[in-house]
């Protein structure tokens, strides 16, 4: 009977330690989630930044270039001079790129749920010998 019991003692151990694995992923996840939620509240901007020249010869005004839709003219936001102002918009193109960085964080950790999903079910056949 002992000897039985080696065998399977590591498997045993294995599948202790999943419950715990799992528990953390979705922490994970839902870490990943608050931040995605939490920077799409405080607003993000999908736009570059671009200044015109004044009459110096030195940037000046401060716009928003929006990417260009299919058959509508490039969206241009005017910003202007105020470096409240501007230091907002830039602090809302961080944010879209910290946003777009934690989605495909997202994306990969909810692919890794499917592929463990995946795993376990073979495993779990494989277990019950069909």
């Amino acid at each position: 009977m002992a000897t039985k019991k080696n065998h399977t003692a590591e498997l045993a151990k294995l599948a202790a330690d999943v419950p715990g694995l799992i528990d953390a992923l979705e922490g994970e996840i839902a870490e990943v989630v608050a931040g995605m939620a939490s920077l799409k509240k405080a607003g993000l901007i999908y736009a570059t930044e671009h200044w015109r020249k004044g009459a110096d010869g030195q940037p000046k005004y401060f716009y928003l270039l929006y990417p260009q839709k299919n058959g509508e003219p490039r969206r241009r936001d005017y910003i202007g001079c105020d470096a409240a102002k501007i230091e907002e918009a830039r602090a809302g193109i961080v944010r879209a790129e910290q946003y777009d960085r934690l989605a495909a964080q997202h994306s990969a950790l909810e692919c890794r749920v499917r592929r463990i999903a995946d795993a376990l079910r073979e495993a779990r056949r494989y277990l019950a010998g069909k």
